[in-house]
């Protein structure tokens, strides 16, 4: 009896042991089953089970960073529940969904690859409604932030990529549908987005919010020291277009920054004088000018791409400079064809802006369209600022004292082009000035 009762507790705890022990699933890239030698990604067994809940958790084989980890509900994988947080193979944050929780577990926990936990979050019958927790990979926390019937109101979140819109699985089609959330009636809306330097735990960048949309943003390098700040000032009127700054790419590892983000810069200038002195080559194209930049260690080029803007009747062109990849430096050749006129800044006159305008403003231009027609349109210097346009015609003479602006282009210290906002551009080039107005002859 005794011996019986030995070998019964002994298969007992054997079998507890074998499986609360971690087993392991295998997957090749197609999800399909597969031997650990041929796996492309991974799941540990069992999933944690929380009431009618398993949190399904992958990872990639290769260096056994988290693929995917999410709730599913009643033992159906399609049957999600919460939020699905999916990764790239180096850990990189790459989207997230949300379905509703019909659940009766309305505090759903969410860990880093190491199994430490890394965000909590609470539901009502079945939307976000209460607290949200998310910590930093020290376990101190990142922030927190209040939700009602779904929608955020208030506190701080890390990296959030779900547009907010919430699915749920239908048991009998087999499908996710759409939910709606309830409108929000209640105060205003405030809230901040942290992403925080994994190396120093200290804050990347902070986006403040009020009713979802933009209030500042505020940039810091790894030490905590503010780089800038940007706010409603920052971009020209009616537009999303920011005036001077850097826009920053960031890659979130759950809301970890790792590396220094990429970013285009932006530059904005009056046309009274446009900054383009780092630029080693104009080229010229059908009325326009465009700009190059010299890699400084490589015989490549980058291209300046500008716009034209207008702010309480003052005149701006922004230069944009991309430094979000080393693929926007080519051979010379890239940008060169039959119909562009390729100019080395070397080749250009020193003249100040008083002097280019001198040597221009005394010369005016035809529509070389109107030849041997009873009408003239000519165009002329009318101030230092803008070129006026005069129309005859046998009964009436018309004039336009802003037909186009005047952008003076300080490419090289001591050196200046004249650009038209319009199309055409005055260039003193050492071996002979290039003029250019499309459809216009000189007189």
């Amino acid at each position: 009896m005794l011996k019986k009762t030995i070998f019964s507790l002994f298969v007992f705890l054997f079998t507890s042991l074998s499986f609360a022990q971690e087993k392991i699933k295998y997957f090749d890239n197609n999800w399909k089953e597969t031997t650990q030698k041929k796996a492309f990604y991974y799941r540990p067994l069992p999933l944690l089970k929380k009431g009618n809940l398993q949190l399904l958790r992958d990872f990639y084989m290769q260096n056994k960073a988290m693929q995917m980890q999410g709730y599913y509900a009643d033992g159906i994988e399609k049957n999600f529940v919460g939020e699905l947080f999916w990764y790239r193979s180096d850990g990189e944050d790459n989207y997230d969904n949300i379905y509703i929780n019909k659940s009766n577990q309305k505090k759903l926990s969410y860990y880093f690859d190491d199994g430490t936990l890394w965000k909590t979050v609470e539901y009502g019958d079945s939307l976000k409604n209460g607290k949200t927790v998310e910590l930093k990979t020290d376990g101190s926390l990142l922030g927190e932030s209040i939700y009602k019937n779904g929608h955020l109101i208030s506190g701080i979140l890390g990296a959030n990529y779900n547009s907010g819109n919430y699915k749920r699985y239908n048991k009998k089609t087999k499908n996710d549908e759409s939910v709606d959330l309830p409108d929000y009636k209640g105060d205003d809306r405030n809230y901040s987005t942290v992403y925080y330097w994994k190396s120093t735990l200290k804050t990347a960048v902070e986006f403040t919010y009020l009713n979802g949309k933009l209030i500042t943003e505020k940039n810091f390098d790894e030490n905590g020291n503010l780089l800038q700040q940007i706010d409603s000032t920052s971009y020209f009127k009616n537009t999303d277009e920011l005036k001077n700054g850097r826009e920053y790419f960031y890659d979130t590892y759950k809301s970890g920054i790792k590396l220094a983000p990429l970013f285009i810069e932006y530059r904005s200038y009056g046309f009274s004088d446009v900054k383009l002195d780092y630029i080693s080559h104009l080229i010229l194209y059908r009325g326009t000018i465009h700009f190059l930049e010299k890699h400084p260690e490589k015989n490549l080029y980058r291209l300046t791409e500008y716009n034209f803007f207008k702010e309480n009747e003052n005149h701006f062109m922004r230069l944009k400079l991309n430094f979000r990849s080393e693929n926007v430096w080519e051979t010379l050749e890239k940008f060169l064809d039959e119909e562009t006129q390729l100019i080395p800044v070397s080749e250009i006159e020193n003249y100040s802006k008083e002097k280019i305008f001198e040597k221009f403003s005394q010369k005016t231009w035809k529509n070389k369209d109107l030849k041997n027609k009873p009408i003239l349109e000519e165009l002329y210097f009318a101030s230092p600022n803008f070129m006026e346009k005069k129309l005859k015609t046998p009964s009436k003479t018309e004039t336009n004292d802003k037909e186009s602006a005047l952008i003076y282009l300080n490419i090289a210290p001591g050196k200046y082009v004249l650009f038209r906002e319009n199309g055409g551009y005055f260039i003193p080039k050492i071996t002979g000035d290039i003029i250019e107005i499309p459809n216009f002859i000189l007189n």
